[in-house]
Order: structure tokens, then sequence, then C-alpha cells
């Protein structure tokens, strides 16, 4: 029997940016477009509740596990992308402002455990997707430098998930929650590329490694979540900083 549920949790996620950007921009706008996400192996971890996992198989909630999975990407079908978010309305700085906001939500989430779990409902196979209907939208302030070439951005990503549950190619149930993806008071570096396309997570520099640094200076110890922008080092147009 699938049984279901609805809690707000924190979900650490690690994830690498692609690098797939909006189409050229008017100097004073930073078009819609969507961000894509690759998920490393280990990336990404989420703890049950006490006694969710317990009631799918209709037992007391059991504190001798830590109710933690370890998440992985599972790429969408032709691509090297597990997750996807959308940024659906341009960005504008009006009138020489050096602020400017626009709207996201979460398009596409592709996550399973990178190994069983043990639980005191035995041995389970996890998914993560998105729920379904309508995924939470929230607020990306996006401020600039007054070079005008990049300045950081900031967004607390909402999202409601489904964590399906099977035992040896078996269904054994759903949990559902809304989940928060936080970011750090100090923001995220982002800066204008190639024909003045938005790069997150870039700064004017060319600098990501230090960019994730800086990030993940901003967590407690033991965070995992950042933006790592992987496939610009590879190209070398991420500069490595020793």
């Amino acid at each position: 029997m699938t049984r279901f549920f609805v809690r707000t949790a924190a979900l650490t996620i690690a994830v690498a940016t692609l690098a797939v950007f909006t189409a050229a921009a008017k100097d004073d706008e930073i078009e819609e477009g969507v961000d894509y996400w690759r998920t490393p192996a280990n990336g990404s971890t989420f703890t049950f509740p006490a006694g969710d996992v317990e009631h799918l198989c209709h037992k007391a909630a059991d504190p001798s596990w830590d109710h933690k999975i370890s998440l992985k990407g599972v790429p969408a079908k032709g691509s090297d992308w597990d997750s996807a978010v959308s940024r659906i309305t341009d960005a504008e700085f009006h009138h020489g402002s050096n602020t400017a906001s626009t709207r996201v939500h979460f398009k596409s989430l592709s996550l399973a455990s990178s190994a069983p779990s043990t639980t005191p409902c035995g041995s389970l196979d996890w998914t993560a997707r998105l729920a379904k209907g309508m995924q939470p939208i929230t607020k990306m302030t996006i401020t600039r430098d007054a070079d005008k070439k990049g300045g950081l951005f900031h967004a607390d990503l909402k999202l409601r998930v489904e964590f399906r549950a099977t035992k040896s190619g078996t269904r054994v149930g759903s949990l559902f929650y809304d989940v928060k993806l936080g970011d750090p008071p100090a923001g995220t570096a982002w800066s204008y590329g190639a024909n003045h396309r938005f790069r997150a997570g870039m700064d004017a520099n060319n600098n990501c490694i230090q960019v994730l640094r800086d990030k993940l200076g901003n967590y407690p110890p033991g965070s995992q979540h950042f933006y790592f922008i992987s496939d610009l080092i590879a190209k070398g147009d991420c500069k490595r900083q020793g």
C-alpha cells in the first residue's frame, strides 16, 4: 500500500551547473531561460523524519538507523543533466538600477539512491522526482557591480518532491515533502560571458573554483550545497586556482 506524507524538510544537494545559457540579452536585461544541473554521486543527502519510512511497512518509529539516504543524479534521456530550474521571466535593470529580479521554479528533477538503504522495512531503493502538480515559484534577485560585468544572485529555491521506495523492483510506497534549498546570505557570483550571456557561478575574471570555495564558506560544516561549472573548467574557460 502506498503511503503519503507531506512534510517540510531540507535536502542537501551538490550540483554541477552545466554551460547551457540563454541567448544573448540586452545590456539592461537578462532573458528568461533554463539552468541545467548535474548532480554527482553522493552529492545529495536526505534525512527522513523519524517514523516516516517505518510507516510504509506499518512499523513503529525505530531509532536504531540514521534515516539518511545518499542520492545521485540520473541524467535525462539523451542528456548529461538530471535537474533543471527555469527562470520564467526576464530580469530587467530598470532606469540604470543595478538590481533586477526574476521568478524561478524547478522544471525537472531526477535522482536515485546511490546504494540500497538498510531500513526497518528492509533494503530499499529510492528515486526522487518532482511531485505532480505545480511547483512553488520563488524569487531570484540579481545585483550587478558598478562595472556591469557581473555581480551576485540570491535564490531560495523550494520544490515538492516524491521519494518513491522499491524493494527488489516492487513498489513499497511514496513519501512527499516540501523541500527548501537555501542560498547563503552572501549570494553566488555571476557574470556576463560571450555575447552577453548570463553565467551563474562564475565571476567576471572567469574564476569559478574560488566562487565555489566562497560559497561553501557560507555554509555550516558538512553542508554540500554548491554550484559548480564543471564543463567550463574542462574547456579551460574557468581559471584554476591553487
